[in-house]
């Protein structure tokens, strides 16, 4: 299938989903499951946010008791979240990406991030070509390989949260592979096939996958 076809079914279906009500319904859900979720967490369980940004999730997952982990690359965003939740004692924060593989890789900003970059810091992305991103706007960041990152660390995590931005479908499909999987409870994931759309077939595919799944429990309609 051609780009530009893969383009018109991802906003056709999106514009059904948004004319049908589906996708106001669909993301009261997760919000409301995502609220479900952080009122269970408690002292001793593992919160961890991938793509923090400036730290507004981060600083809930922290208010609960829990330990946080907080993955942010953008080096701006970064001192923002620190800042916000830097202080705190039961979070880490780690200025890197968090991706399928371990390296320095370009972050590609927002083309006007020059020009309100607490606004539009959160489109960074580690995925060339996302739309209203520049090439010419780019930042090398750290990426850390996730799934050995939780073997790593070996505790169950209660909560993950996911918006990086594309990079999602990559770290999702080695995470599955890999027996780190089984160590995460419950995902809230936003995915970016609207402004990738080479990224539906996949993302599609781990919907699929995923549906009816206990352990990890994935919620696909994250903000």
């Amino acid at each position: 299938m051609s780009h530009a076809l893969a383009k018109l079914r991802v906003e056709a279906r999106a514009m059904i989903r948004k004319l049908t009500g589906e996708k106001a319904r669909a993301r009261a859900r997760a919000d409301a499951g995502f609220e479900a979720a952080l009122a269970t967490l408690k002292a001793g369980d593992l919160a961890i946010d991938l793509g923090a940004n400036a730290g507004i999730f981060t600083e809930k997952m922290a208010a609960t008791g829990a330990d946080v982990i907080a993955f942010e690359p953008d080096p701006h965003a970064f001192e923002t979240l620190s800042k916000r939740v830097g202080g705190l004692k039961n979070v880490r924060l780690i200025n890197a990406a968090a991706a399928e593989t371990s390296g320095v890789m370009k972050l590609y900003r927002h083309v006007n991030f020059a020009d309100a970059p607490e606004r539009h810091s959160t489109g960074s992305s580690l995925v060339a070509g996302k739309a209203r991103t520049s090439e010419a706007m780019t930042v090398e960041v750290e990426v850390v390989d996730f799934p050995a990152f939780l073997l790593e660390t070996s505790r169950p995590v209660a909560l993950l949260k996911v918006d990086i931005e594309g990079a999602e479908v990559a770290l999702i499909e080695t995470l599955l592979a890999s027996p780190a999987g089984a160590l995460v409870q419950k995902m809230f994931v936003e995915t970016h096939e609207r402004v990738l759309p080479q990224l539906a077939a996949r993302t599609r595919a781990l919907k699929q996958q995923t549906r009816g799944s206990i352990a990890p429990e994935i919620n696909w309609d994250w903000r």
